[in-house]
């Protein structure tokens, strides 16, 4: 493990503005998985750190709950604000410059914070994390783990989270491309014990007993549960390398959130096909950076391409001037640009007002009909527009919950960042 410092930032903004405020700094013993000598060109933000000379030492991509405030109140009065917790964990190299950016327009990044970063011997030591158990699931110790994390399991509940936890390992490694990638990969659960045991289900009711301030409800939508005190989640985990964290909640309510190079969050008591649809779905999301392909549906975005800006997600595109998505080599050979499908019959599907359990069935059975279904084109659908923007096959688990597996841009997607950060020390 090498040297590492652990920053807390408050990240305050307007509809139209924001900056970073620095609320604590510690020594820490690993470093978030980050490119070495490169700009990372994934996320809506990014760390970046830079020797003296400018050179580029290490970055990190990664996305926030602060860009999907600002698209839920785009409009409105500058006088709205809002602030929120997050924490990066960088090399420690004296002398270096951490910048922290945003990625505008035409995909260039511009900064928000420039901090030099101080000496091993001015840093104030990592205080000691709360009382925490961690259990090796799968895997060789020597390699970073994907890491769950238990929220709202009270003191005596650490057995109910680790059988969950080992449930969620199960199902993880039995899908593609974590399955091929079984014997490189680590997984392991940490219970950290919440001072109550539950989550609330209810928006807006209290969170004043989970370890890490986990809700349903963000942004009015009652299904979106996310955990808001990152401070305390990166306190919680300090010294324990890791590729990603999973939060598992103590709660029977579907519901769960993926925020790329952040965490993912779900319900772990939920409907068992729901959890093993929402476990892996989210997992895309803050894993492996892959763009929601479904619409149709509630959601908390700005569904315009204006408002939301061009997609960097490796499985969302729109087409270039020749006709083709961002993963042409992947194409199968001979498909149409844009690649037919029931676009017409979906859409309709999605606006006749069917229960959930009917048109879910009536989805799966339209989907499992299609003439392409697992090859790779450029399907009109994704990233909650119905019109304007493509993804790679007919059906993901991106796209629908009746999938069975990731489409095989998707998959390429999740192995190439298992080829970054598995095993980084």
């Amino acid at each position: 493990m090498s040297a590492a410092v652990r920053i807390d930032f408050v990240h305050r903004a307007t509809p139209r503005s924001e900056r970073y405020e620095i609320a604590g700094w510690a020594a820490s013993d690993a470093a978030d998985p980050h490119l070495r000598g490169r700009l990372d060109e994934r996320g809506g933000h990014r760390w970046s750190l830079h020797d003296a000379r400018g050179n580029v030492l290490a970055s990190r991509g990664y996305s926030t709950l602060l860009e999907e405030w600002q698209s839920t109140v785009v409009g409105q009065d500058e006088a709205v604000s809002a602030e929120f917790r997050e924490t990066h964990v960088v090399p420690l190299v004296p002398g270096a410059t951490l910048r922290l950016e945003r990625r505008g327009e035409r995909d260039g990044f511009e900064t928000l914070l420039a901090q030099r970063l101080p000496d091993l011997a001015a840093l104030p030591p990592a205080p000691e994390p709360p009382p925490r158990t961690l259990r090796w699931l799968h895997g060789a110790r020597s390699l970073r783990p994907i890491l769950f994390v238990s929220e709202g399991y009270a003191a005596g509940e650490g057995e109910a989270f680790f059988a969950r936890a080992e449930h969620a390992c199960g199902l993880l490694l039995a899908a593609s491309p974590f399955a091929e990638q079984r014997e490189r990969l680590a997984v392991a659960a940490l219970h950290v014990p919440s001072a109550a045991s539950g989550i609330p289900a209810a928006p807006g009711e209290a969170v004043a007993g989970t370890a890490f301030g986990t809700h349903y409800g963000t942004f009015g939508m009652a299904r979106y549960m996310v955990a808001e005190d990152l401070h305390a989640l990166h306190r919680a985990v300090d010294g324990i390398g890791h590729v990603t964290l999973v939060i598992l909640a103590n709660s029977t309510v579907y519901g769960g959130s993926g925020i790329f190079n952040s965490n993912a969050t779900l319900g772990a008591h939920m409907d068992e096909a729901d959890f093993a649809y929402v476990l892996l779905h989210e997992l895309g999301h803050s894993l492996g950076g892959l763009g929601d392909e479904y619409f149709g549906k509630e959601i908390t975005y700005a569904t315009d391409l204006a408002s939301a800006g061009l997609p960097w997600e490796p499985n969302v595109s729109v087409l270039d001037a020749q006709g083709r998505p961002r993963w042409a080599a992947q194409l199968d050979p001979g498909l149409a640009l844009p690649t037919p499908w029931q676009h017409e019959a979906f859409l309709a599907l999605m606006a006749a007002g069917t229960p959930a359990a009917e048109q879910r069935e009536q989805v799966a059975a339209l989907l499992a009909a299609e003439p392409l279904r697992g090859r790779v084109g450029a399907f009109e659908g994704a990233r909650y527009l119905a019109r304007g923007l493509y993804r790679p096959e007919v059906d993901c688990r991106m796209f629908s919950k009746t999938a069975t597996r990731f489409c095989a841009v998707c998959q390429r997607a999740m192995v190439a960042v298992m080829d970054e950060v598995v095993g980084a020390g």
